[in-house]
């Protein structure tokens, strides 16, 4: 126990600092520089000795659960600290039962002192009376700070303004808009290489593999770079070259994250004050707004990426790995086309579908198809659009027109649907406003809820006249994308002579095939092969002939 006369240099002095996501908002007065330099100040003026700075940058104080906090607990049960100071009380935390818990339990029964500087708050003193009720006001401020931050959350997420604390990787922040994006020319370059790695074919884990191996820094690494976070990973502390380990979790969203088209994406969790975060929400109930910022990558990489990276497979049972996993699917059902080996001598290898095999004849049949007369096909279908791209380029562009005719017009479908919805609602406002109007001049309603709906309702009539209008630009004739078609020609003209497959050229080439199930015409067992390929989709449908 420390006693009021003990010598002051033998204090050993803890400073904690915590920033949440709603202090951030009040700008350098609250950040975790400002509370440091201020507590460090203070104990030197005391003279008291700091033996650790514990930091919990961007964590709510409505519980415990804090990295440094937890650290900071331990390091007073094994008496390693004798003092412990923050800025106010609420940085210690904003529940007023776990915090009063510390200040008025823990603490002095492990005979620490607790030193809150602007409230005035020492637990060696006798005056503090007013400290739970502090606790108290300070969740009730946080309550109430909970409630006007949803709805502001809400409002901008539908504005389509970003309101994370950090910029997600490979963009930063505008300067003269802190809720606009803008792409962050040192860190975009990775994030595209990440969506290439995946077209190509590999998966998370190798994806990390070869970000480690060409040592490029993690997002957290990045950030203590640009001093948006002094946060390391468990791997930076204990592995050398830890600041080259992605985590596979980090790659995967970024992959599935719709910023990089140039969209916003907010709302995507489930939080409950005093909790935190419940669950992760369903992509359909995302808020997503579209083109509120430059894109890094474009539609059909992003598809293709997101394709490639649910249709990946585990190996083959025995340890093998088929070069199609992953592209391989049934014409009927849409699930993949399964390695196996039939019970012949040869033991031949056969690709077979996942529900009939699982499920039976009940819910799909069998679309079997033996492997190497699949290589056999797609090989030589290379081989000869790789000629056609090089021949003749005119028909390149008819079979990308052909293959996105089907695609177009049910596009269309949907976008002239939505602007009908849309349109209705417009016109139900507009009534809306006008009973509105009729009932503030007959003093039905007061002025103030008057205002109030009126902007509620024009708000939400402005939202939806902008997105008529963006939706009616795209309600035309769409053209073939040209890049693309380069992108194609390029691709396939260098594997004009290819002799052999192997899973990196069939993924980089390739984004599904799809195999129909077998069936008698004119006296003949034939199996049609449907090929898409990476940027124009399908050239031609391929007919294969079996012997009765």
């Amino acid at each position: 126990m420390i006693q009021a006369n003990s010598n002051h240099f033998s204090y050993r002095t803890a400073i904690y600092c915590r920033l949440s996501k709603d202090d951030e908002q009040k700008g350098e007065s609250a950040s975790i520089q400002n509370q440091r330099d201020m507590l460090e100040h203070y104990a030197k003026a005391k003279g008291w000795n700091i033996v650790d700075v514990y930091v919990d940058d961007g964590y709510t104080g409505l519980n415990t659960n804090r990295p440094s906090f937890q650290r900071l607990i331990k390091d007073v049960e094994n008496k390693k600290i004798d003092i412990v100071i923050t800025k106010d009380l609420s940085r210690l935390g904003r529940n007023y039962l776990q915090t009063g818990y510390y200040t008025e339990n823990f603490f002095p029964k492990n005979g620490v002192r607790y030193i809150a500087v602007n409230d005035g708050v020492d637990t060696l003193q006798d005056n503090n009376e007013i400290v739970p009720f502090k606790n108290v006001l300070n969740e009730f401020y946080s309550r109430d700070v909970s409630k006007k931050m949803k709805s502001a959350y809400l409002t901008r997420a539908r504005q389509g303004k970003f309101t994370g604390c950090l910029a997600p990787f490979g963009y930063m922040k505008n300067p003269d808009d802190t809720h606009t994006l803008m792409v962050d020319e040192e860190t975009s370059w990775i994030v595209e290489k990440i969506y290439d790695l995946a077209i190509s074919g590999y998966g998370v884990q190798a994806i990390r593999r070869i970000l480690f191996d060409e040592k490029i820094p993690t997002p957290t690494w990045w950030n203590r770079k640009k001093g948006l976070r002094n946060k390391t990973t468990k791997l930076e502390q204990t592995v050398k070259g830890g600041e080259y380990w992605w985590d596979c979790t980090t790659i995967k969203e970024i992959i599935e994250n719709p910023v990089y088209l140039g969209h916003t994406a907010s709302q995507k969790a489930n939080y409950q004050f005093k909790i935190g975060w419940l669950s992760d929400k369903p992509k359909n109930d995302w808020i997503v707004v579209e083109n509120t910022h430059e894109a890094i990558i474009s539609e059909d990489t992003y598809n293709m990426a997101n394709e490639k990276l649910q249709s990946r497979k585990r190996p083959f049972k025995t340890g093998e790995e088929s070069i199609f996993a992953g592209l391989v699917k049934c014409s009927d059902c849409g699930k993949a086309l399964n390695l196996g080996r039939n019970n012949s001598k040869n033991k031949e290898k056969i690709l077979t579908c996942n529900t009939y095999r699982r499920y039976g004849k009940n819910l799909c049949s069998q679309h079997r198809i033996y492997f190497d007369t699949l290589y056999e096909i797609v090989l030589a279908d290379i081989r000869k659009n790789a000629d056609f791209a090089l021949n003749d380029e005119k028909a390149v562009v008819k079979a990308l027109e052909k293959s996105r005719d089907s695609e177009v017009e049910e596009e269309q479908i949907y976008i002239a649907k939505k602007i009908e919805e849309d349109s209705k609602r417009v016109v139900e406002l507009s009534n809306k406003i006008e009973k509105l109007y009729d009932d503030w001049m007959d003093k039905r309603i007061s002025e103030t809820n008057f205002q109030r709906i009126l902007e509620k309702a024009q708000a939400e009539q402005d939202l939806l006249t902008k997105r008529i209008e963006e939706m009616e630009k795209k309600v035309v004739t769409s053209k073939v994308d040209e890049v693309n078609i380069y992108k194609w020609i390029k691709l396939i003209k260098k594997h004009k002579n290819i002799k052999k497959l192997d899973k990196e050229t069939l993924n980089e080439l390739i984004s599904k095939i799809y195999v129909h199930e077998k069936e008698v015409v004119d006296g003949e067992i034939t199996q049609i092969i449907e090929i898409h390929y990476n940027f124009i989709g399908n050239t031609d449908n391929l007919q294969v002939s079996y012997n009765l």
